[in-house]
């Protein structure tokens, strides 16, 4: 048995024209992946009910989901395997570091439900987008007090610049570091518990199926799924950043093809 996990958003799902006839094709073949006896992972920031979503919109298979950059772990049946929460206190802080930032918008959540702040109105021209946003804030309806008196698995933020989101970042992981850990990619920076990661996500569910790290694969497109690459087989996409792509074992167009490639060769 292998185990294959996967990054969500600009890697399984490209969220562009292309994008949506790959995604058909990369359930086509995860669904293949899954009948030759193998696992198939996905190893996202996103939280469980925003992947529950995608389900429900885009119809995607898969054996678990390592949700919140390692912070949340649900299998396919719907059971939390997993879940681990940051400090009250140090969430607390964080909070009010983000307020004082000038950012687009924020998020609190246990990887279920949580609270949703954003300062600029709805201007999706999609439907896609507006469903989405809809059913989001439904899981998203709790005041910033209720948020942080649950389990805070997760705090996101989402910038006005690739550079604020790294600077950001730094400044969480200077700050709180012996607490937290904080991933920029792109505009958004995710910040759990620190020891956490996409990686200790997969280990969790390899350690579950008693799977060697020799037959463990994923793929990703930006930092928070380096630690992946670390420990186990990695690929990228060719619009991966040059650091992304110098950490990874090879380049595919698209999650499907990677899956076809393993299955061929190993």
């Amino acid at each position: 048995m292998k185990l294959f996990a996967s990054d969500y958003d600009g890697t399984y799902w490209k969220h562009t024209k292309k994008g949506q006839l790959d995604l058909r094709k990369n359930i086509k073949v995860t669904k293949r992946w899954q009948e030759a006896g193998h696992l198939f992972v996905f190893a996202t920031g996103r939280p469980i009910s925003m992947m529950k979503l995608e389900q429900k919109i885009h119809g995607i298979v898969y054996d678990y989901i390592v949700g919140l950059n390692g912070g949340i772990i649900m299998s396919r049946q719907g059971k939390i395997l997993f879940q681990q929460s940051m400090d009250e206190a140090v969430a607390r802080k964080i909070i009010t570091r983000i307020q004082e930032e000038d950012v687009l918008q924020y998020a609190v959540t246990d990887g279920i439900c949580g609270h949703y702040r954003t300062t600029f109105g709805l201007t999706h021209k999609t439907f896609y987008l507006f469903a989405m946003f809809k059913l989001f804030l439904r899981k998203y309806s709790l005041t910033l007090e209720q948020a942080l008196n649950r389990p805070v698995v997760q705090i996101s933020v989402k910038t006005k610049s690739h550079k604020q989101a790294v600077a950001f970042a730094k400044q969480i992981n200077e700050e709180f570091g012996d607490q937290v850990v904080a991933f920029s990619n792109l505009r958004h920076v995710d910040i759990s518990a620190k020891g956490l990661s996409k990686a200790t996500g997969v280990e969790y569910v390899a350690k579950l199926h008693e799977i060697k790290d020799k037959h463990v694969y994923c793929m990703g497109d930006s930092f928070n799924d380096v630690p992946m690459f670390e420990q186990y087989h990695g690929f990228t996409l060719p619009e991966a950043r040059q650091e992304i792509k110098e950490q990874a074992e090879a380049v595919f167009e698209t999650v499907g093809e990677a899956l076809r490639y393993i299955l061929n060769h190993h």
